[in-house]
């Protein structure tokens, strides 16, 4: 039996990442983009592993 499947950009997050997102801006989008780009910088979170593990192993001792 083949597999058949349908690649989808949204949900494959190397892809998402690679797609140039300023190729489609004008002016002052361009200009809004860079004046909030540091502060979504700065909302972006890189948890420790170990944090990550916590939260796995408390979501198993819940099922």
């Amino acid at each position: 039996m083949g597999e058949t499947f349908t690649l989808n950009e949204l949900t494959n997050q190397s892809e998402v990442m690679k797609a140039n997102v300023k190729a489609n801006l004008e002016g002052d989008e361009l200009m809004f983009y860079h004046s909030l780009r540091p502060n979504l910088e700065l909302l972006q979170k890189q948890p420790k592993l170990q944090t990550i593990h916590y939260i796995l192993d408390y979501s198993k001792s819940h099922r």
